[in-house]
């Protein structure tokens, strides 16, 4: 940005790496806020003119705001580390060069909306979408993450069917074909003396970039493809045994890790013998056990209700009884007793 215009602070934001191809920072006081006009003109060219109408809202404009992205830019494709406060706005333009965007948030939270869908992104997951379409987005005050943007012109034959980009794609950054974009960018990071001096290495950067990506939608579009309601019961199981510790597990968070309407999810559980509640319930009633059975008295019976996240003790122990014929203090005594 301007200096004279805009004022920077560089020890609240994240620095720039060695070998940094694209650098923006921005910061703004409450006053500055107040007195712009447009703040983000700047942005209206080059990888980030995909966002209009940003608007910094109160009262987070109060306490003024922050933006950085530190990374690299060749050929279209942006990889960046981003660090940036409350902010609304629209992603995309409806026009055919707006990119694919991939976000990868270690903190805070981004949430899309578009027609019917809503979509949100935390720490851990990633969020990856097609801005052709536009977006209605917010993010959290100090939110961070990775993000990158790649040609559409770059995925779209890559996928075969433009029906993966139709929504959003969520899912959580230890997903196997996530950690190994994860690790290729950070490849890329170590690699950019290399990048920045050889036009065929960036080109062959962007291609495994959009390989990666595509390969990612695509196999959500054919797993989508499976027999609908077992393919999409066993994904939810997944996620709920790898998520089972979460105070705020629930259906629609289900839905929203696994990628599909909590609707379709209600209606593909519907086919089993057990509810989704039924499974969560079981599932931490199994590690609520295991608990029990190693460290026995070690541990007291409202310790292990709250850590598995049961209401109170004596929900857990009605519960834990009509599934083990015992309660949990009656089966910690006869663990110890030996029987």
């Amino acid at each position: 940005m301007n200096d004279q215009e805009w004022e920077i602070a560089p020890d609240s934001l994240p620095e720039a790496e060695s070998g940094t191809q694209f650098k923006s920072t921005m910061y703004l006081s409450a006053r500055q806020i107040k007195s712009s006009n447009h703040p983000f003109r700047e942005w209206e060219n080059g990888p980030l003119s995909h966002l209009t109408g940003l608007a910094i809202p109160h009262p987070a404009a109060d306490h003024g705001f922050r933006f950085s992205a530190t990374g690299h830019l060749f050929d279209g494709l942006l990889s960046a580390k981003v660090y940036c406060d409350s902010l609304t706005g629209v992603s995309g333009n409806d026009r055919d060069q707006d990119p694919v965007v991939a976000h990868l948030v270690t903190s805070g939270r981004i949430t899309y909306a578009r027609k019917k869908e809503h979509s949100s992104a935390t720490s851990g997951q990633i969020l990856i979408r097609d801005t052709g379409p536009s977006w209605n987005f917010c993010c959290e005050p100090a939110t961070r993450v990775r993000a990158v943007t790649i040609p559409r012109s770059a995925v779209l034959p890559r996928i075969g069917s433009t029906t993966s980009l139709n929504r959003a794609y969520i899912a959580d950054v230890t997903a196997p074909e996530v950690r190994f974009l994860a690790n290729f960018l950070a490849a890329v990071d170590r690699s950019s003396r290399h990048l920045n001096r050889s036009a065929a290495a960036q080109e062959i950067a962007q291609d495994t970039c959009a390989t990666l990506l595509s390969g990612i939608l695509r196999s959500r579009s054919e797993q989508g493809a499976e027999i609908p309601g077992m393919a999409r019961v066993r994904a939810a199981k997944n996620v709920i045994e790898t998520h089972i510790d979460r105070h705020d597990l629930s259906p629609a968070v289900v839905a929203r890790l696994v990628g599909i309407p909590l609707r379709t999810l209600h209606r593909s559980f519907s086919e089993s013998d057990e509810s989704i509640m039924d499974f969560i319930r079981g599932e931490r009633l199994r590690r609520a056990h295991a608990e029990l059975r190693e460290r026995g008295t070690a541990v007291t019976v409202s310790e292990v209700a709250a850590r598995w996240q049961f209401s109170d003790s004596s929900h857990f122990i009605r519960h834990f009884k009509s599934a083990y014929g015992t309660t949990p203090a009656a089966y910690v005594k006869s663990r110890r007793d030996g029987s």
